[in-house]
């Protein structure tokens, strides 16, 4: 631990320090971090903060605002990136300080959550994150998808496409939790970086789409690697699956895809290019990786800022325990009324009592009240676990890939 450092955002001239702690820590060159930092339309300076020794710049880490979907909402988040600190001066406290200095900045800031995507899940959950979502990792052969006819209507992506495909995408956040609201010029960025991307033209409507880059595998293979699926209609679903099983440009597709895909009950066979066996006839199908990480940052904020059950009535006294946010600690009676839900302090005893990782990862659906107290990270009764559970009811959250950070 190092005492003498101090965490502090930063000044339009600090953008070169952060741009070479940023190449050491995650490699490259320093005038393309730089650059990076420049151009992107999703943060400017003032949401970076640094870390400084003695007068030297030794780590860095940004939280930008944004809106993420849950429960067909928008809910205030607080993204969480860039998280790295100079070699020599790892293990030592400044990852952390910069931390709870961003937690307690986002707080004021009015987030409801933060959401990150870690190196380490076991580091994060110290600062009161929680898993939040898996991804499903595929390795599957292309003749193993079934061939639909709609296959035909798929086209490479022209630049008179973008408008139409930012509409749909715009239309669906409703039914996606985890998928972020996207400006224009954030959608010109994730075009401009990724160039090859398929879409189905349904007459001139845009109604589906996938992203894509080729590599090469250890084995010579040629891997095409799916960075965004999404059809809005069926015809698209089918059309854009028949396409994929009809290219001959990869011997393998991959993709890391949200746990509900389709794509998998498209399958013939449904068993993954690589799959082992695990057993008498059981073969692997994909991989299951943690993905994202959040936290509730404010509490009565996170808890009306989505929507419950339609039908679901009732209150419960809610205790979190929260050693970087006392205010979060203070008991709340959450009131649900058709599924819209209220706070208000409360001096009864709680209902419910747990950790904010752990509330954190029971309102954005990924682990059940039943399951925590099983586990012994929360303590209610059986009625109150089946509650709250009956009012969390959600779709897997996924975060699109064009908006990890």
């Amino acid at each position: 631990m190092i005492d003498s450092v101090t965490v502090r955002p930063i000044l339009p001239d600090d953008l070169e320090d952060v741009a070479y702690v940023r190449s050491v820590g995650f490699g490259g060159d320093k005038d393309s971090a730089l650059a990076g930092l420049q151009e992107t339309s999703r943060y400017n300076f003032s949401h970076i903060i640094l870390a400084e020794h003695q007068g030297e710049a030794i780590g860095t880490a940004t939280a930008f605002p944004a809106q993420m979907w849950l429960s067909g909402v928008p809910v205030k988040v607080g993204a969480v990136a860039g998280v790295t600190v100079l070699p020599e001066y790892q293990r030592k406290g400044i990852a952390a300080k910069m931390m709870k200095f961003l937690i307690v900045r986002m707080f004021a800031q009015g987030e409801a959550l933060s959401v990150l995507f870690p190196v380490s899940h076991r580091y994060y959950q110290k600062f009161g994150y929680g898993t939040i979502g898996d991804l499903h990792a595929y390795r599957l052969d292309p003749n193993n998808l079934t061939v639909f006819e709609e296959g035909h209507k798929v086209r490479p992506f022209q630049p008179d496409d973008l408008a139409i495909m930012r509409v749909m995408y715009k239309g669906q956040l409703t039914w996606h939790n985890g998928w972020f609201t996207r400006s224009n010029e954030w959608w010109d960025q994730i075009v401009a970086r990724w160039p090859d991307i398929m879409v189905f033209d349904n007459e001139g409507s845009i109604e589906g789409y996938y992203s894509y880059e080729m590599r090469t595998g250890e084995r010579g293979e040629r891997e095409l690697h799916l960075r965004e699926f999404f059809a809005a209609e069926d015809t698209a679903l089918r059309g854009l699956i028949g396409y994929l099983a009809a290219q001959n440009e990869a011997d393998v597709i991959e993709y890391l895809a949200p746990p509900n895909t389709p794509l998998r009950h498209a399958l013939r066979q449904p068993i993954a290019d690589d799959a082992q066996s695990r057993g008498w006839v059981f073969y692997d199908l994909c991989h299951i990786t943690p993905g994202p990480m959040g936290r509730i940052i404010n509490l009565s904020a996170a808890l009306t800022a989505r929507f419950y059950s339609r039908h679901m009535s009732g209150e419960r006294v809610i205790k979190a325990h929260d050693s970087l946010i006392p205010t979060n600690e203070e008991p709340l009676q959450f009131r649900l009324v058709d599924g819209r839900a209220e706070t208000h302090p409360s001096e009864r005893p709680p209902h419910l009592e747990t950790d904010i990782g752990t509330l954190s990862q029971i309102l954005c659906g990924y682990l059940s009240t039943l399951d925590a107290r099983r586990l012994g990270r929360l303590q209610a009764d059986e009625d109150t676990c089946s509650w709250l559970d009956q009012a969390i009811v959600d779709s897997p959250l996924y975060i699109q890939a064009g908006d990890w950070f």
